[in-house]
């Protein structure tokens, strides 16, 4: 994140299919797919949705008017026509032009949008958020919001390189030692590619395969890159990460708080290629501590409003019951007792619901000094599965580790390989993918 502006991203992670992804796949398809055979190279195609933000994460906020979006660009951008269903342009370019606002009233049909020299997006009712400048293609449609509303929806469409770009710099700092900043790249390219082929096998209405917040990963376009990711993703160009074959999704998180955490703990389902294990000894980990206040008759508000409080239930005191952690100290349910010494168990998801601002299931709940007031003290950032950030950071600026060696430690039992059969150092993904496809379908025939 340029400043750490998001880092930590992948959210994804608030739940293993964090954004309404089809749940009732059941093939291991939520964890890691086969990269089939339709050939995904570094130049591949992926489609992000930059417009409009339903939440308010950070960099971008919340988009309060979705209705309208100006590009604006220092030469003149070649606007086509373009399907309704299918990001793709139709015919010849009906204008040229280095200002384009756009109305989803007015829009009679979607527009691609080609700029030579780049384009700035510019939103309305953002807060004071920032707004970034990208390359490749937007596509941009009218469509019913959520609301029922008319409003805009826009996809830049961008090779992984250039996306890679994008995201490493908004993801960590660019100061970091080389070897961190390598890590992210593949982590996230690997995350990349996995959604890539998830959208366009699982969601085929939807016609983008990420957003652009942490909800998958942070992309702030051309707007933050910097020299030293840029070689980071030049220098791991193409490469990703597989397990039996399979491009992983390759969950990644901020800060451990000291350990990462088993993904039954936190989704109830097993991902084979992460453990919970404490990060490396003899290191100075840096590590995130937060506090939050709340009362308990906030508290009671907020669970009554949320339907997990019966409305005639008073909390009148809150503690995490010795079950309610999972071996790594990580909360996972929460018992509340009420005005008749009543409990009931509420998920850690309630609680952090009604309590926001919580960065991490790592906490303690301690009393305050006034009555009916509470302190929640935590440590780490995100859900803690996969790789942390912070633990990278730390492997390669004081162990001298090598990306390669922090990626086999935080994703277990994988392959490093390269989507362009170029590296002879590295197995060819879609060649390791089809060997292990081949040999899955002969044990199939044999048993």
């Amino acid at each position: 994140m340029k400043q750490l502006i998001i880092k930590g991203c992948v959210i994804i992670a608030l739940a293993i299919l964090n954004t309404g992804r089809a749940a009732a796949v059941d093939d291991g398809s939520s964890v890691m797919l086969d990269l089939g055979s339709k050939r995904i190279t570094s130049q591949s195609v992926i489609r992000v949705k930059v417009f409009p933000h339903e939440r308010a994460y950070p960099p971008h906020g919340l988009d309060s008017i979705r209705d309208q979006i100006t590009i604006q660009s220092e030469r003149p951008c070649s606007i086509y026509n373009a399907s309704p269903d299918r990001p793709v342009a139709q015919g010849a370019a009906t204008s040229k032009e280095s200002v384009i606002a756009l109305n989803a009233a007015t829009m009679p049909q979607p527009v691609m949008i080609s700029c030579p020299a780049g384009f700035k997006l510019e939103r309305k009712g953002t807060g004071g958020a920032p707004n970034f400048s990208y390359e490749g293609r937007l596509y941009v449609r009218p469509v019913a919001g959520t609301s029922g509303a008319r409003e805009l929806e826009a996809i830049n469409l961008i090779n992984l390189r250039d996306y890679l770009r994008g995201v490493v710099p908004s993801e960590v700092y660019r100061e970091w030692a080389m070897e961190a900043l390598k890590t992210q790249a593949v982590a996230a390219r690997t995350y990349a590619v996995y959604h890539l082929l998830y959208a366009r096998r699982y969601e085929a209405s939807r016609l983008w395969d990420v957003d652009d917040t942490i909800n998958y990963q942070a992309y702030t376009g051309t707007s933050l890159i910097s020299e030293r990711t840029d070689i980071a993703v030049r220098e791991t160009d193409g490469q990703i990460l597989t397990y039996h074959g399979k491009v992983i999704q390759a969950y990644y998180h901020a800060d451990s708080g000291g350990q990462t955490e088993e993904a039954l703990a936190v989704w109830s389902q097993s991902v084979p290629f992460t453990v919970a294990r404490r990060e490396a000894g003899d290191m100075n980990l840096n590590k995130t501590m937060w506090e939050r206040k709340f009362t308990l008759g906030s508290l009671t508000q907020t669970l009554r409003a949320y339907g997990v409080l019966e409305g005639d239930r008073t909390v009148r005191n809150i503690v995490v019951p010795m079950v309610g952690r999972t071996p790594t100290g990580r909360v996972r349910s929460l018992a509340i007792i009420d005005q008749r010494g009543r409990y009931k168990l509420i998920s850690v998801n309630a609680f952090k619901r009604a309590v926001t601002g919580l960065q991490s299931n790592l906490f303690a709940i301690e009393r305050d000094s006034k009555p009916g007031h509470f302190i929640v003290k935590g440590l780490g950032n995100g859900h803690g599965v996969g790789m942390s950030q912070m633990g990278a950071a730390a492997l390669a600026a004081q162990r001298a580790w090598t990306y390669k060696q922090i990626l086999e430690y935080y994703y277990v039992r994988t392959t490093l390989c390269s989507l362009d059969g170029e590296k002879k150092s590295l197995p060819d993904c879609n060649e390791e993918s089809e060997k292990y496809a081949s040999d899955a379908t002969l044990r199939g025939s044999s048993s």
